[in-house]
């Protein structure tokens, strides 16, 4: 049966099929090769409380033979040992810097949507008043059904000054955050 013999922290995790057992660093006092190819872990309590390993069977930690496995283990007792997988400082950096790059990644994506976006919605009006007095209003939406009554739109005002038509924004932008029905009282630039 496969065992597996890892660092867990502040202990070893010993997994023997599907017997899993956890013994405190500080309760080993010594690892050991018994009889040529077995690995005996004792924990000070008597031989019916040692962990036994032969050899053969200890797939994690994979060792080339049996006194290097003892080795292994042994080492993992060293308690600035950091736990297989677990964290240390050069893995932090590791994951920092991916999760920047993964930041940057996303804004430049949101950068990229929006500008789409922007293009697409203000490409055809939905909505447009031209009531007169060389006034015209267009209301773009990035909606599928916006209501002329809540704060769905982005208002454009044209108007004729001296033959020349000068287009503005309700309150400055392009934000969808205007009513449609407010557009004549609205502040354009």
């Amino acid at each position: 049966m496969a065992i597996e013999i890892t660092n867990n922290g502040g202990s070893i995790k010993i997994k023997n099929g599907a017997v899993v057992r956890h013994i405190f660093k500080a309760q080993i006092l010594e690892v050991s090769v018994i009889k040529g190819n077995t690995i005996k872990i004792d924990i000070g309590q008597g031989a019916l409380h040692n962990v036994f390993a032969p050899f053969g069977d200890v797939t994690i930690p994979v060792a080339l033979n049996v006194d290097a496995l003892r080795d292994v283990i042994a080492d993992m007792l060293d308690p600035d040992a950091a736990p297989m997988g677990g964290a240390t400082e050069a893995k932090q950096i590791e994951q920092i810097t991916k999760l920047t790059d993964l930041n940057t990644a996303i804004a430049t994506l949101q950068t990229s949507v929006t500008t789409m976006d922007s293009k697409l919605s203000y490409e055809d009006p939905m909505r447009v008043d031209d009531s007169g007095a060389e006034i015209l209003y267009k209301g773009f939406s990035n909606k599928l059904a916006p209501k002329d009554d809540q704060a769905d739109w982005a208002i454009q005002r044209i108007r004729k000054e001296n033959g020349i038509d000068v287009y503005t924004w309700a309150s400055g932008d392009r934000a969808f955050d205007k009513i449609w029905n407010n557009r004549e009282a609205l502040i354009y630039s």
